[in-house]
């Protein structure tokens, strides 16, 4: 029988993206419930299903889960996104947590803020991007060999996670990942899985978020 999946969060990408990357690339099946509504995110809170107030929110196994990272390794780990060995795991945390300080530059929060700042929050974005994170996980899948993945000959919870931030970079500066000779195949790689190429191609995937979106997270969180 397979598992009952709920996701509840906003009507977008944000910190529940890399969550539906790796429910697609186990092949799940989930629901979702979009937050609109602060009556609704006060009647979730009130019935005690997250823990610390905050979203996402998975429901699985009869578990409400709360915190993405957290979400993201039990997922890791029950559909076999993680190595079978401590060494390779202690790597694979490493770099999903590299790619998830990659991530916490900011890609989600361009928005928030004032628009006429917008246009150098992205560039200070893409200029530690290219300092940074690129030239470290260029390194870090030339290290694993030619298999195109961050640690190890199969896809982990790493890569899921590094592809998210290597998704919003393609949309922002695709010239940053194409020039990039090891991300590029990494990005050629991962987006022509089937699961994650039928969920990054469907109705599922949201586009890249807008002032309308903002305006709706704040309204929901009464903002």
């Amino acid at each position: 029988m397979a598992d009952e999946v709920k996701l509840t969060y906003f009507a977008g990408r944000g910190r529940a993206e890399s969550i539906r990357l790796l429910m697609a690339a186990a092949g799940l099946k989930w629901t979702e419930e979009h937050l609109t509504d602060p009556d609704r995110v006060t009647q979730i809170r009130n019935e005690g299903l997250v823990m610390f107030g905050q979203f996402p929110l998975l429901q699985i196994n009869g578990m409400n889960l709360v915190q993405a990272q957290a979400i993201i390794r039990y997922l890791a780990n029950k559909y076999g996104f993680v190595a079978d060995n401590l060494e390779e795991n202690a790597r694979i945390d490493m770099l999903a947590m590299g790619a998830g300080d990659w991530f916490g530059l900011g890609f989600a929060g361009i928005l928030f803020h004032p628009v006429e700042k917008r246009e150098n929050v992205i560039k200070g974005i893409l200029e530690k991007s290219k300092s940074r994170y690129i030239p470290a996980f260029e390194k870090a899948l030339k290290d694993n060999g030619s298999k195109g993945y961050l640690v190890g000959d199969t896809m982990t919870v790493a890569d899921i996670i590094l592809l998210d931030v290597v998704l919003w970079v393609w949309e922002l500066d695709q010239t940053l990942v194409k020039e990039s000779t090891e991300l590029k195949a990494f990005y050629d790689k991962m987006t022509s899985h089937p699961g994650l190429q039928k969920y990054l191609n469907g109705p599922g995937r949201f586009p890249p978020p807008d002032d309308a979106y903002i305006q709706d997270v704040k309204r929901a969180l009464g903002f």
